[in-house]
């Protein structure tokens, strides 16, 4: 049976909308990957890009885009409910489906890790602003800081178990270094002066317009020059389980919380299913690097769900403009 002529008509334009977002976004990053192999960005060039990124882009770009709405417009209770849901239903299914498998107990680890660990900031943010406008980045900011420390301290939690660190430092440090995280400064920062509506002079409205503008761009290449290749046929055959999961499994326990359980708002709904169903976070990659797991299977890991993601990212996005 053929679609109506005006309902083949809508299906079309709704898609080109959606992947009018996504492909110039992983076009950048494949421009990143490009200027890694013909050697114009070294290993040290990258990870400057990538702390220039995290610390100054995108910690201006999350204040900038809460300062610019109203509190009340951009913290939701019930966004918050279904992120900590969503995170520990997910958490347990993933390291329980995991946990009882033969693998080695390195590989066990990393994938464990790269099954729930997201990178809400450098594509998350991308996505939602070019989808859905900074009103969802705002609100995304949120979330991103509540499930930050979460991330982190799994992560370590996970590597030194699996891997049997022996880390003499113990926890302290991991709380200052989440203390002294420049985007979780910027969240409470912009909530404050959110709160109290302060104002922003022209001349300094100017400067974070021009910071948060490099946030994107930089983020985006230098996910893709931090593609590693080489190792990706040796880890193929498990490189599903944490695409499937991350993909997939994520943002489907996300649209259930909160579609079914807290009944959030369209656009509130589509900003948590959207940030679930990102791609491997590169930080896995360095922490994965400082705790002695399997680097390699993070990097392919990294490499996988981020290109699956350009199928799975438009997909959900085609899914929400449709529900």
């Amino acid at each position: 049976m053929c679609l109506p002529k005006v309902q083949a008509i809508d299906f079309f334009r709704l898609l080109f909308e959606v992947l009018g977002v996504t492909v110039p976004i992983f076009i950048v990053i494949a421009v990143g990957f490009l200027l890694r192999k013909r050697s114009f960005l070294d290993e040290k060039t990258v990870t400057a890009i990538s702390k220039l990124t995290y610390d100054l882009g995108l910690s201006t770009l999350v204040f900038y885009s809460i300062v610019q709405n109203k509190l009340s417009d951009i913290f939701e209770l019930n966004i918050l409910k279904v992120s900590l849901s969503t995170f520990g239903v997910a958490f347990l299914v993933i390291f329980l489906s995991i946990f009882f498998t033969k693998l080695d107990i390195r590989t066990k680890g990393a994938l464990i890790v790269t099954s729930y660990r997201s990178n809400m900031a450098f594509v998350g943010f991308p996505i939602l602003l070019y989808a859905f406008g900074s009103l969802a980045t705002a609100k995304a900011s949120i979330v991103i800081a509540l499930l930050l420390p979460l991330n982190v301290a799994s992560t370590v939690i996970i590597f030194r178990v699996f891997d049997r660190v022996d880390d003499k430092n113990g926890i302290r440090p991991i709380i200052l270094d989440l203390a002294r995280d420049p985007v979780i400064i910027a969240v409470l920062l912009g909530i404050i002066f959110s709160y109290f509506g302060v104002g922003m002079p022209a001349p300094v409205e100017k400067i974070l317009d021009i910071l948060s503008s490099m946030a994107v761009p930089l983020a985006l290449i230098s996910i893709g020059a931090s593609f590693r290749f080489y190792n990706l046929r040796k880890n193929l055959k498990l490189l599903f389980i944490p695409a499937l999961y991350k993909l997939i499994f994520l943002p489907l326990v996300a649209l259930f919380f909160a579609t079914f359980v807290f009944g959030l708002e369209d656009l509130n709904r589509d900003v948590i299913v959207i940030l679930f169903g990102m791609p491997l976070a590169v930080a896995t990659y360095i922490q994965g690097q400082k705790y002695g797991s399997d680097k390699e299977f993070i990097a392919s890991a990294l490499i996988v769900t981020t290109l699956a993601s350009l199928i799975t990212i438009s997909a959900w996005l085609f899914v929400m403009r449709l529900m």
